[in-house]
């Protein structure tokens, strides 16, 4: 199993968030321009379902932005997972008067430290504390921000199930704080009510409830040095019942502008009995302003002794 494309999105507003590589715009005609990448992988996961190694083109994505020269600016990003060329995001992003800002359209949540593409992580995998994570939402966001801090929040169709329907409208909150140079300190909360689902006609499939999460994380950087942490508390994770929580610990050291390794632990454990703890070491290549490479090992430890094991993947990203 390709962990990276089977697992749920890691998802985080973008700029939030120093990517291991970057990547520069392409100007297409005044006003326009694009970014994007291409991300193939290979590897291995060893535990005890029945698992062949694979070998793969996980994604393609091309971003493009336009500047109206207004204070308005538009954003659409094209994404084929090897399913068909999908609309990720697209949204309108307006400048107002005292440092406040509008966005509306189809954006990411602002919530999480990793980020959601293979050009924002620092390894190949995500965490095991990325569950219950936010997502894609319809909707519109307000912000507010200064040299020292930044707030936001917005009204959405669904934080975690983003469907169209505004009749139990999602909200989210979001403070940033920039103390010093190099530290970043982000905490947010993001809320959806789920109504019944029925099998049969008065008879529950799954009984309402309020999903929840809130998530802290703060980022240091300097010389060589990355270092971050992260804690999520999480309400009903998917069902009744599934509260809990879980953390990251991630320290990542660039030896020079092209070699880097990262090393991370993450964890999550909720009321219904699932658990993981995971262990990662990675290092990575840049081997020029467009290709960046880098490997992986991972172990994980679940709460079904089934999924328990190493996973080893191989990751090549080719980006402008």
């Amino acid at each position: 199993m390709n962990i990276k494309k089977y697992m749920t999105p890691v998802l985080t507003a973008a700029g939030l968030l120093a990517a291991v590589n970057t990547y520069a715009e392409i100007e297409l005609a005044e006003g326009l321009t694009a970014t994007g990448f291409i991300d193939m992988s290979m590897g291995t996961v060893e535990n005890g379902l029945d698992t062949d190694p694979y070998g793969q083109l996980d994604q393609v994505e091309i971003d493009l932005f336009y500047d109206f020269g207004t204070g308005t600016t538009a954003r659409v990003d094209l994404n084929d997972l090897g399913d068909g060329v999908v609309v990720e995001q697209a949204y309108i992003g307006v400048e107002l008067p005292n440092n406040f800002s509008l966005t509306i359209g189809k954006f990411l949540s602002s919530l999480g430290f990793e980020g959601p593409e293979p050009v924002d992580l620092w390894q190949y995998s995500y965490s095991a504390n990325i569950l219950a994570y936010p997502g894609y939402s319809n909707g519109a966001a307000l912000g507010y921000a200064t040299d020292s801090f930044s707030l936001y929040g917005s009204v959405l169709d669904g934080s975690f199930d983003s469907d169209g329907d505004f009749s139990n409208p999602s909200y989210e909150v979001q403070l940033k704080l920039f103390p010093t140079e190099g530290l970043v300190i982000q905490a947010g909360y993001a809320t959806q009510k789920f109504d019944k689902v029925y099998a049969e006609e008065d008879v529950p499939l799954v009984e309402e409830y309020d999903q929840g999460i809130f998530n802290i994380w703060a980022q240091y950087q300097t010389g060589g040095w990355t270092v971050a942490g992260e804690y999520n508390f999480v309400q009903e994770a998917g069902e009744t019942g599934a509260d809990g929580d879980g953390y990251l610990v991630m320290v990542n050291y660039a030896f020079n502008d092209k070699f880097a390794l990262t090393i991370r632990t993450s964890a999550v454990s909720l009321d219904n009995g699932y658990e993981d703890t995971e262990y990662t070491i990675s290092p990575s290549w840049t081997i020029n302003e467009n290709l960046f490479a880098l490997l992986e090992a991972r172990t994980d430890d679940y709460s079904d002794d089934q999924l328990d094991g190493e996973s080893y993947a191989a990751e090549l990203i080719f980006s402008f």
